[in-house]
């Protein structure tokens, strides 16, 4: 009898643990990063909440959760962690409870980072270890540690400094006394320098490929000027890829080899467009863009384009400046013809230009040839002019389509001189500012102010194409293209010597690629330059796409209300 009943005691055990239940787990006392990492390593709360498991197991895990609690506190700084654990049999399983007692963090007692090397002179890494969050006093965090030996092995690897390595790296916590006590020796080595760049290509000569190398055989390396180098190269249009690698092992003197490999693009591109403007109505367009005429890398464009306010046909040789990348010399020719509301004229034009970037500052000075053949409302004539011109754009943004801060500043210079090929002597002015200023992550301000302003003798023999109009989508909206301005006395709008526009909005982002938007605008084109400013108000929707801000907006000229609320459409990036 002793026998058997040993059996069912035994068996009646074995079974019990083959039992099976769920479990809910409860972690309390912790938050943050240092919750995530606890849940993340405590091996009951991996048990899938909706499943059934062996009694068994459970105890088993439940035994271990302190030990799991305190390893996941460890790198947080937390080595004096307490937990109270309990498990608690309920209807429909196990519940699982943890209280966390923190205690006192471990704090750091001393914290030496030695630079050995060239990079002890180099201010870039003596500011990195400055800006470290790990100080005497503060709490001891792990990730912060590695994070900084990190930062300054990638730092070492982009500033050339190649042999870069850590001589000693040793942090010792001090359990009893809750301290840790860092010390680092970084040895970096010598700094590698920039040796020849050698292009791998049979398209266009070397010395025009070596000037868009933005660096001088033995500059100190940077990571970021190769790419500097591999951007300007594709932005160029002559190569489809560009792939730009430091060669290591070949390296004497400490002069590192830069090959240079690339792809050639197709040598022609043609495009061919069908759209509709409120300011330009229907469009059609056609272009040719011969990425290299020979191998000085000169280029050549062309562009046909009909629309039912102004269709042009027009041509520009491109030939690379000095700093290729953004400085080139052009010249062009076109043709164009514009009948807009009682504005009719036939342009000629002729002319040359010099670019020159300069940081955010971009200069450039041209001459041109123009002849005229207009009627405007009663007046009538051809005229031409020989123009100097001078202009400067300041730009500075976060990106190049779609921006969330930025600004813009234009000026342009024109004149013309009676003696020189021109029915009249002339002079122009005209300023320009953008902005985008963020409010929040989702709300901008977007402003922006246009003034003009002209000498003229007798402003008759001026052309349609030297005046100062005011209306349409990137003006005064409410109003149509060019059609705000003084007025003869058919009605037309003739244009004015002066201009004045401004324009404030607000827009807030509900989605990622959607925007809502409120604005007035006010403005004007004046033969005087105390004439009335006329006022605008409406709203829009923007799609953030990817070539742009695809804009939608109606607007109400409120200073005429009789005229009807006025829909623009435009594309483009905001500056």
């Amino acid at each position: 009898m002793l026998y058997i009943r040993c059996i069912l005691i035994a068996g009646s055990l074995f079974f019990s643990c083959l039992t099976f239940a769920s479990v809910e787990v409860r972690v309390s006392g912790v938050e943050g990063k240092a919750y995530d990492n606890v849940m993340t390593l405590l091996q009951i709360a991996r048990l899938n909440g909706s499943n059934t498991y062996a009694d068994y197991r459970i105890r088993y895990l439940h035994r271990q959760a302190p030990n799991d609690i305190q390893k996941a506190l460890r790198p947080y700084g937390y080595y004096q962690v307490e937990v109270n654990a309990q498990l608690e049999s309920v209807e429909d399983g196990w519940i699982a409870s943890y209280d966390v007692v923190l205690n006192e963090p471990v704090r750091i007692a001393t914290n030496n980072w030695a630079i050995k090397g060239d990079a002890k002179d180099d201010a870039r890494f003596q500011s990195l270890l400055d800006g470290s969050k790990l100080k005497p006093e503060h709490r001891f965090i792990h990730q912060e540690y590695e994070e900084l030996k990190s930062r300054l092995l990638s730092l070492a690897s982009r500033r050339g400094y190649h042999d870069a390595r850590f001589e000693k790296h040793d942090v010792i916590i001090d359990v009893d006394q809750n301290t840790a006590n860092i010390d680092v020796v970084f040895e970096s080595g010598r700094r590698y320098q920039f040796g020849p760049v050698n292009f791998e290509q049979d398209i266009l000569n070397d010395e025009l490929l070596q000037r868009y190398v933005p660096f001088k055989q033995g500059e100190g390396y940077t990571s970021q000027e190769l790419s500097n180098l591999q951007v300007g190269l594709l932005d160029s249009g002559y190569f489809s890829q560009v792939q730009v690698s430091p060669q290591w092992d070949e390296s004497e003197n400490q002069q590192v080899p830069i090959e240079v490999k690339s792809s050639a693009n197709y040598r022609n591109q043609y495009q061919y467009g069908i759209g509709y403007g409120t300011d330009t109505g229907a469009r059609v367009s056609a272009s040719l863009n011969r990425r290299w005429v020979n191998e000085d890398g000169h280029q050549f464009r062309g562009l046909t384009q009909v629309s039912q306010i102004e269709s042009l046909v027009s041509a520009n040789y491109i030939v690379p400046g000095k700093k290729p990348q953004s400085d080139y010399y052009r010249f062009n020719a076109e043709v164009s013809d514009k009948n807009n509301e009682g504005q009719e004229n036939r342009l000629y034009r002729i002319g040359a230009s010099s670019t020159v970037t300069m940081n955010q500052w971009q200069h450039e000075f041209g001459l041109s040839w123009q002849r005229d053949d207009f009627q405007i409302g009663e007046t009538e004539g051809t005229s031409q002019f020989l123009i100097p011109r001078s202009s400067w754009t300041y730009m500075t943004a976060d990106g190049r389509l779609n921006i969330d801060k930025g600004f813009r500043f234009d000026a342009t210079l024109k004149a013309a001189n009676d003696t020189l090929l021109s029915d009249a002597n002339m002079a122009s002015l005209k300023l320009g500012f953008k902005a985008v200023v963020p409010l929040t992550a989702r709300v901008r301000i977007l402003t922006r102010a246009d003034i003009g302003a002209t000498y003229i003798d007798n402003f008759n023999t001026l052309p349609p194409s030297l005046r100062f109009f005011a209306g349409g989508d990137h003006s005064v909206r409410g109003y149509a293209y060019e059609q705000l301005g003084p007025e003869d006395e058919t009605g037309t709008v003739i244009g004015g010597r002066y201009l004045a526009t401004a324009s404030a909005e607000i827009d807030y982002r509900f989605k990622e690629h959607w925007r809502v938007a409120l604005f007035t605008d006010i403005g004007n084109a004046m033969i005087e330059p105390n004439e009335p400013l006329k006022q605008s108000i409406g709203f829009g929707v923007r799609w953030i796409s990817p070539i742009g801000s695809i804009r939608l907006d109606l607007a109400q000229a409120i200073d005429e209300p009789d005229k009807p609320w006025r829909l623009h459409l435009t594309l483009g990036p905001d500056l």
